[in-house]
């Protein structure tokens, strides 16, 4: 490794990355060819370390916590998606760190700290569509009996 030393989390890569790329970037007069050595460094490290993040965070231990009640439990990118009758356990979803977003009619649960950069809102379905989805546990629905 040569552009990124003692690098240890992803927030530490990310700021030093904003800071290689103003200096190697061609247009402020750096070398094509070091930028590209830079940014390839940059996604080998910064998918090392996401997945190094994942493997030691809390998700087991939020989804073990929700399997207990009749809800559907989905994993969409890095965020832990809860749906379906949520008001009874509202309060035991707020314990666990999650927040409801009232446009999508749903709880969402995300490890550390998150800031939005953009202004765009979307659906849930839209969100499905742009990350790695996986459904984790749907709820138990009782058939309906026809008496007929």
């Amino acid at each position: 490794m040569q552009f990124f030393q003692e690098v240890t989390d992803l927030k530490e890569l990310k700021k030093q990355y904003r800071k290689l790329a103003m200096e190697f970037h061609p247009d402020r007069g750096g070398n094509e060819k070091d930028f590209v050595l830079l940014k390839e460094e940059y996604d080998r490290l910064y998918n090392q370390l996401s997945k190094d993040s994942r493997s030691k965070d809390s998700y087991p231990e939020v989804i073990d916590s929700l399997m207990k009640y009749n809800v559907d439990i989905e994993i969409i990118g890095s965020w832990v998606w809860v749906t379906g009758q949520t008001y009874q356990i509202r309060k035991e979803l707020k314990e666990l760190g999650f927040q409801w977003a009232a446009k999508k009619k749903a709880w969402f649960w995300h490890e550390g700290e998150y800031v939005k950069k953009h202004k765009k809102n979307f659906s849930l379905d839209e969100i499905r569509e742009m990350h790695e989805t996986e459904i984790v546990k749907k709820r138990h629905q009782p058939k309906c009996l026809n008496y007929a």
